[in-house]
């Protein structure tokens, strides 16, 4: 009888060993995910890694961006894009399409920060196109990998918020003059 309760509680322990290891090995993806985000706009996960192919596919274009401003750009666009479909006031045109052109195997991130910098740069957004993506940006919610600093709320466009630290950084030494 002993031998008969024992294989229960067995299977019971065996069960939930393995069900705790499902859960931590799919709780850890999701970690991992987040770790390798450069920023997360309202859930969608802007990686690293394509950051870092976006600036290099616009450096081999001759295009110098950095890194910080491809993730303001990235986190930009879909709420650009969202505002400027809803009224209309833009459509990919020949600038986004010679840029694109001149990038061989663009990816879709690099298409995006081209399309969110032809926007811009094409001055067509109404001043209710700029209300509505003013709007967005204040609901959206914004996670910002501390690498890029933190998202800084501007009153002066073109995007309305840059990227920076919080505070300075004691590690490193002051420019010469600084605070003088």
């Amino acid at each position: 009888m002993n031998a008969w309760l024992a294989l229960p509680g067995k299977r019971l322990a065996a069960t939930a060993v393995a069900g705790l290891s499902a859960v931590a090995l799919l709780g850890g993806c999701g970690m991992e995910t987040r770790q390798q985000a450069a920023a997360i706009v309202n859930g969608s996960i802007i990686r690293e890694s394509d950051v870092r192919q976006t600036a290099e596919q616009l450096s081999g274009a001759n295009l110098k961006f950095s890194e910080n401003i491809v993730v303001t750009a990235l986190i930009a666009a879909p709420l650009l894009k969202a505002q400027v479909d809803k009224s209309g006031s833009w459509k990919p045109d020949e600038t986004y399409a010679s840029v694109v052109a001149a990038i061989p195997n663009a990816t879709e991130t690099t298409k995006e920060f081209v399309s969110a910098v032809a926007l811009l740069d094409s001055a067509r957004m109404t001043p209710a196109d700029v209300a509505g993506y003013r709007q967005s940006l204040q609901k959206a919610k914004i996670t910002v990998n501390p690498k890029y600093g933190a998202v800084h709320p501007s009153d002066e466009g073109p995007v309305y918020f840059s990227l920076g630290e919080d505070q300075p950084n004691w590690i490193k030494p002051a420019a010469a003059g600084a605070g003088q």
